[in-house]
């Protein structure tokens, strides 16, 4: 129960519709987080096996071509074998090697200092042209 007095701030603080920033749905304040946290389709999740940030609404796509997935494969055997045999011998799908993560870092870290260099390139170029 809430005092009449309260009321109108009770319900914009908790009721009133807000509109999530992600994927613009409408829903009471109150749940706005949990939604976010746990429901919008459009927050961002990480790839369980590049570990590639993604919409969530995505996810399952991805990971269906994800090149950093691996799986048990059997040359004689059929993939129903495959199964099987993990099965039984409580095999797990592997992990991705840790150097992802430091790849990507690297990779960002490369294209920074690229477009560092490409801009001052350029700017050198355009202040040489401009004084002839």
């Amino acid at each position: 129960m809430v005092p009449r007095k309260h009321a109108e701030e009770h319900f914009l603080n908790t009721h009133a519709p807000v509109s999530c920033s992600l994927c613009s749905e409408t829903m009471e304040r109150e749940i706005l987080a949990i939604h976010k946290g746990e429901n919008c389709p459009q927050r961002i999740v990480t790839c369980e096996f590049c570990e590639f940030p993604l919409p969530a609404v995505d996810l399952a796509e991805h990971q269906e071509v994800c090149g950093n997935r691996t799986e048990l494969y059997n040359t004689v055997g059929s993939s129903r074998d495959v199964r099987a045999a993990e099965r039984d011998h409580g095999a797990q799908r592997r992990q991705p090697p840790d150097f992802s993560r430091k790849r990507l870092i690297f990779t960002i870290a490369i294209t920074g200092i690229a477009v560092l260099l490409g801009s001052l390139f350029f700017q050198r170029k355009t202040e040489s042209n401009s004084v002839h």
